[in-house]
């Protein structure tokens, strides 16, 4: 169970597209439900709706909410934690979500809840970084977490973003992704009930998340880690192939994946000789690879 004692009203927010937002978002929703906690997604994206399509389950507040409707959102929300997922460059562009967030911040806060913005920027997209900076004084009110999503795996940042509130969301291949959305049906139930077949996919979406979860302050927002996701060995196998589409992540396919992988990496250490080959099918031959 969560060791939290306060409610949390989360918001997603960034200033491009392509962030990782959604994923953030899921991510942050399945850690809190994984803890034995309720949470109601929020879908502020008018033109996108991706966390309505990730979570059935998740409410639009779109363009044409004026902030008058916040108090009976906060009213119809307030038994719960609420991740409220904005749409890229809300705040510029959408009116009222610039009229309803500080009123939605202004009536959670009086219910008790703690007030939190995820400000997610990914790799290799020019002034991300800067421009992450330039929108954060605008979200007033909030405590404030930057995190670096690496979405390509690259880890190339354009810019700096260092401090104490700053975290990393690592590289989560496209294959294990697509096992979360179908078989998986939701993050949560991806790795406490993992499909047949996807066991070894759901250890990786769980080592995914605990990575996430471990640091400093995320575990201050969202508390301790969640059992589930400290329940498989470590270290485990790589694949060092593509895992880019659902047929990669199946168990049959992974154990494939791992094998070559350990051949290759047998192969790169005595070297792409005809000795070391020699070598590499010795060890194939004995059962030792």
């Amino acid at each position: 169970m969560s060791n939290l004692t306060t409610l949390l009203f989360i918001i997603i927010v960034s200033n491009a597209g392509g962030e990782g937002k959604t994923l953030l978002a899921q991510l942050i929703q399945a850690l809190l439900q994984l803890a034995g906690e309720p949470v109601i997604m929020l879908d502020g994206d008018a033109g996108n709706q991706a966390a309505r399509v990730a979570d059935d389950d998740a409410k639009v507040v779109g363009w044409g909410v004026p902030a008058i409707k916040a108090r009976d959102i906060v009213a119809a929300t307030k038994h719960a934690h609420v991740i409220l997922d904005l749409g890229a460059n809300s705040l510029a562009s959408a009116r009222e979500i610039v009229e309803l967030l500080p009123a939605l911040r202004t009536f959670y806060a009086e219910e008790g809840y703690r007030t939190v913005a995820f400000m997610p920027v990914s790799t290799n997209k020019l002034g991300a970084i800067e421009a992450i900076k330039r929108l954060a004084p605008k979200i007033e009110g909030f405590e404030k977490l930057f995190v670096k999503v690496n979405r390509d795996k690259s880890r190339a940042f354009e810019g700096t973003l260092e401090g104490s509130d700053v975290v990393e969301l690592g590289h989560l291949r496209p294959g294990f992704q697509a096992y979360i959305r179908q078989p998986g049906q939701t993050m949560a139930n991806a790795v406490s009930h993992p499909a047949g077949g996807f066991g070894l996919a759901a250890i990786h979406v769980a080592e995914w998340m605990r990575r996430f979860a471990v640091q400093k302050p995320v575990l201050d927002v969202l508390g301790s880690v969640p059992p589930v996701l400290d329940r498989h060995d470590r270290p485990f196998d790589v694949p060092g192939f593509a895992v880019d589409l659902l047929k990669h992540a199946t168990d049959a396919a992974l154990t494939e994946n791992f094998r070559r992988t350990r051949i290759m990496n047998a192969i790169a250490k005595v070297g792409f000789t005809p000795e070391g080959l020699r070598k590499v099918a010795v060890l194939l031959e004995s059962g030792n690879l």
